[in-house]
């Protein structure tokens, strides 16, 4: 497979839109972006967890298809941990690292931080592994995300990727040409979006998750995607599976912020 699969300078491509600059200095890959208000809760002035989930993959993910040249890295679980949200305008520093690079499995960390406080306002860490199928390289080496001036979401995220809230905890969301990794599943940020959905529909007013935990047990390749979500007081977890298969395909427990 090669990294024309997927048009990462696509100004169309769902994660040119939401992501933002990458470069690798040493041994980090490095970001840096503004918050937009497409990319928070409806009715909050706080940046979607989801979002920063996108914002880790892409990073750290940058950071492990480096230490796994030239094969395809897949996310095999993302944690994120907020401490205080990002706000529209906010500008994003972040910064991610491989903590360990094995034969088949890859551990990152990534933090992002807003340049005021000295603290992260939020970190993640993520294990990927090479994908299984051996075909599935990028010819020519691991390609940086090459995100082109001027690209941003420019409608509610939700609605970028036409994420339908069917009742309260259940979500659909299609498998959409312009939101695919590059093995032609729907991409990690995108299915984390589904998650959050359903589990912040669970709340009566807007909700921001102070956590988000996803496991990804396989791709959605067909779709449309479901996430079905339980409450338990603050608490939620996620099954999200592809309609057309039956299958579960991420499981995902978050946590509720009280205060937005």
């Amino acid at each position: 497979m090669s990294s024309a699969d997927v048009p990462k300078a696509d100004p169309t491509y769902y994660v040119t839109q939401v992501a933002f600059s990458t470069l690798v200095e040493g041994d980090e890959i490095r970001g840096r972006g503004t918050v937009v208000p497409e990319a928070c809760v409806p009715g909050t002035d706080a940046v979607r967890t989801s979002v920063v989930l996108l914002w880790a993959d892409v990073l750290a993910g940058a950071a492990a298809g480096l230490a796994i040249n030239p094969r395809i890295p897949l996310t095999l679980d993302l944690e994120v941990l907020v401490r205080r949200p990002f706000a529209p305008g906010a500008d994003v520093h972040a910064e991610a690292r491989v903590v360990r690079a094995g034969r088949s499995v890859v551990v990152t960390e990534a933090t992002f931080a807003d340049g005021a406080d000295p603290e992260p306002l939020a970190v993640a860490v993520a294990t990927f592994v090479p994908s299984p199928d051996t075909s599935h390289v990028f010819e020519g080496g691991f390609p940086l995300p090459v995100f082109p001036e001027g690209a941003r979401l420019t409608e509610p995220l939700a609605e970028r990727l036409s994420c339908r809230v069917l009742e309260p905890g259940v979500v659909e969301m299609p498998r959409r040409l312009d939101a695919l990794n590059a093995v032609g599943a729907i991409q990690g940020g995108a299915v984390a979006t589904a998650l959050e959905e359903a589990a912040t529909s669970l709340s009566p007013e807007p909700a921001h998750l102070a956590s988000l935990n996803v496991r990804y047990l396989r791709p959605v390749m067909t779709g449309p995607a479901r996430a079905e979500a339980t409450a338990i007081g603050d608490l939620r977890t996620v099954r999200l599976t592809d309609t057309a298969t039956g299958k579960l395909c991420a499981l995902a427990t978050a946590r509720v912020a009280r205060n937005l």
